[in-house]
């Protein structure tokens, strides 16, 4: 079976020389308060899209395109019965980004940002069930559903800050992310989020 951590130079047994992605370690959480749109007066957030679309039959085998029509990342996930199965996410240079190890309890792992871990760990829900906090690149954020929409917030002593959004149109599913998400480097993160709250697969 097609094994994603012996390409790409990740690190993995059957890759033994491969360097260790300097994936940032996560920070301890400092939490404030539950979520809530960030208020108007302030200066509105400049947005792009990202559309998950070509579903084969669903979002786990997909392209994802953005400004311009571009293609930013293919999804292609091993045929069902392949255990334990795993689906990649690869970038426009056919590079691994995202790899999520369908066990028991699902594994991922997100190049340079996210170590390997299972993915109730890195988006755990909270108590009560209300929304899923994720950490990366050093800080927290949650995940909270908003109507029709699933929102990102920035987690911290300050006012909440909207970062991204999920919501579906038709066949195909949106990611909306502020430019600021994508330039402190959390694309990647937020398209294997999405991934994981749309494919109706058990995460935690």
């Amino acid at each position: 079976m097609f094994n994603p951590y012996a390409h790409g130079n990740w690190p993995n047994n059957a890759n033994a020389s491969s360097s260790t992605p300097s994936g940032t370690l996560p920070q301890p959480s400092i939490f404030g308060a539950l979520p809530y749109p960030t208020p108007t007066g302030g200066p509105a957030p400049v947005w792009m899209w990202f559309t998950f679309n070509g579903f084969n039959p669903n979002i786990l085998n997909c392209t994802v395109t953005g400004p311009q029509a571009r293609t930013y990342f293919t999804i292609r996930t091993d045929k069902p019965g392949q255990a334990p199965g795993f689906t990649v996410v690869s970038n426009a240079l056919q590079q691994p980004a995202v790899i999520i190890e369908w066990a028991k309890h699902p594994v991922l792992e997100v190049r340079d940002v996210v170590s390997k871990r299972r993915t109730v760990e890195w988006m755990p829900l909270a108590q009560g069930n209300k929304y899923r906090t994720m950490t990366a690149r050093g800080r927290t954020f949650i995940w909270a559903p908003d109507d029709d929409d699933i929102t990102m917030y920035s987690v911290g002593l300050g006012t909440p800050q909207t970062y991204a959004r999920i919501y579906r149109d038709d066949d195909e599913v949106i990611l909306q992310m502020t430019v600021e998400a994508v330039q402190i480097g959390l694309l990647e993160v937020c398209v294997a989020a999405t991934l994981l709250l749309q494919c109706g697969r058990n995460i935690d």
